[in-house]
């Protein structure tokens, strides 16, 4: 059992030193990267060059498959306040009636996800990918200050009655989710919203875990065995480890980590979950499974809030989303396991992210985090979602193509917003790629500027990286056990 001092964290500009001087060949074109957005008279030769198409082709042809990943809903009953007492005294199963009366709108910025967008999505997802291999969802299928909204909005203050409105709520999500996709199953996670107690308020053995284990199990779930590991651990911790579909064996471990942020009032169960994925990642290497890795909340640093804080201030402040020290456990953990673990996802910060994780500031990566934008417009990033496609034989990641809304557009619709291999001239096989790519952020203006629009999803309502802040956007990117950079 790793025990690690994590207290140690590297300023940032000598990590940027560090990288350049430990990239080898090519570090030279490194020496004066251009930090702006595009190509400027003036600035250092521009190097952007193309990958091994190995790394976004499968095996074979045969072994290509594909997934659908969203996060972040934020699912909100209460867009329209007149409909909570309606949704309130009727069963789940006539909510879709009640919802989708006339008035309801796909939503402005800075709101959640009404029905109009869940249907939206729900909708074009299905469009895109009607045969999808599974679905993945990183968490948080409530709204903001649900626990809030309810007694205010129902006239019922019990804790009895908001506890079975967040299950008619799960059981509404899930049904319309399952119903698109009736043959694949939906592996959630628990988001920091996804609780009976409040935000980050999760508790184990909660009344929102006990609630929804089985509603997860009967309608997210396509096969006995995936319901029965499902329901021995998720009641108690919100983790749980299955197999995935396919050839290959691979084993899906999903994991609990709001015990593991800052504002969880529960950190004392952090110790449970840590231990629950040593077990599943050590018996794993043992036996040979490949293992996908799933949390809500990623490792590292708040990018976004970095940023917009460097932008006012000028001040470049490590703030990692979880403490300092289940923030490197998360890290060691990739670094110890990465020939056992083969893909890693999270969502959280609502943005088109990444994290390269390395043993130490100034290595290789050795493992990646992919984080999925949210659907939920809250923060001013258009909504949006994923299409993975994957390796069944080798588990590994190949390429991914983002959809999103564009919200400020006069007639919003759904379109593609880009595809990794075409935007960085490679696939997410190994992590050779993901330094080339992260790497060629600094040297190619076009990768540069195709890395800003897809942050917040080409956004008309925030612009966050930007030729001021993209360095610290850039630097947030990587991590390691023993600090916030990596590679």
């Amino acid at each position: 059992m790793i025990r690690l001092k994590h207290d140690a964290h590297p300023d940032r500009r000598t990590f940027l030193r560090l990288l350049l001087s430990g990239l080898g060949a090519g570090a030279a074109a490194l020496a004066v990267p251009p930090l702006g957005l595009a190509a400027k008279p003036g600035d250092p030769a521009v190097l952007c060059t193309e990958g091994d198409p190995a790394s976004f082709t499968a095996s074979d042809p045969a072994s290509r498959g594909r997934f659908l990943i969203f996060s972040d809903v934020h699912f909100d009953p209460f867009a329209d306040p007149s409909r909570v007492k309606a949704l309130a005294a009727a069963p789940a199963g006539s909510w879709r009636e009640i919802l989708a009366a006339p008035g309801q709108g796909l939503g402005p910025y800075g709101k959640d996800t009404g029905d109009a967008l869940f249907q939206s999505f729900l909708d074009d997802m299905a469009r895109r990918l009607p045969d999808p291999d599974f679905l993945l969802f990183p968490g948080d299928m409530l709204c903001h200050d649900f626990w809030t909204l309810y007694p205010r909005l129902s006239g019922d203050a019990s804790p009895q009655g908001l506890l079975a409105f967040i299950a008619k709520t799960a059981e509404y999500f899930l049904t319309e989710v399952t119903r698109r996709f009736p043959g694949a199953s939906l592996y959630p996670a628990l988001g920091n919203n996804d609780s009976a107690e409040g935000d980050y308020g999760i508790a184990p053995q909660s009344p929102f875990l006990l609630a929804t284990a089985p509603l997860a199990a009967r309608l997210a779930l396509k096969d006995d065995a995936s319901r029965a590991r499902f329901l021995e651990s998720y009641p108690r911790l919100g983790c749980y480890s299955l197999t995935l579909p396919g050839p290959a064996g691979a084993r899906l471990v999903v994991f609990n980590n709001i015990f593991w942020t800052k504002r969880s009032p529960h950190q004392d169960a952090g110790a449970a979950v840590r231990d629950f994925l040593e077990r599943e990642l050590d018996a794993a290497a043992r036996q040979g499974v490949k293992v996908w890795l799933m949390g809500h909340v990623p490792p590292g640093d708040n990018t976004k809030a970095t940023a917009t804080k460097f932008r006012k201030t000028g001040k470049d402040v490590y703030d990692p989303l979880l403490t300092g020290g289940w923030s490197g456990v998360h890290a060691e953990l990739l670094v110890r396991h990465a020939d056992t673990v083969r893909a890693s996802l999270a969502g959280h910060v609502h943005r088109d992210e990444f994290r390269l994780v390395s043993p130490w500031p100034g290595e290789a990566p050795v493992s990646a985090l992919r984080m999925a934008p949210s659907i939920s417009p809250i923060t001013g990033n258009n909504p949006g979602y994923q299409v993975y496609a994957y390796d069944r034989r080798t588990m590994d990641l190949l390429d991914q193509t983002t959809h999103y809304l564009d919200l400020g557009a006069q007639s919003p619709a759904w379109a593609e917003e880009y595809v990794w291999s075409r935007a960085y001239g490679r696939g997410l096989r190994a992590p050779k790629d993901w330094q080339e790519m992260y790497q060629e952020l600094l040297t190619c203006p076009e990768r540069r500027a195709a890395f800003a629009r897809g942050f917040d999803l080409r956004s008309r309502h925030v612009r966050e990286v930007t030729r001021r802040t993209f360095p610290v956007v850039w630097d947030s990117l990587g991590l390691s056990p023993g600090g916030p950079a990596g590679t």
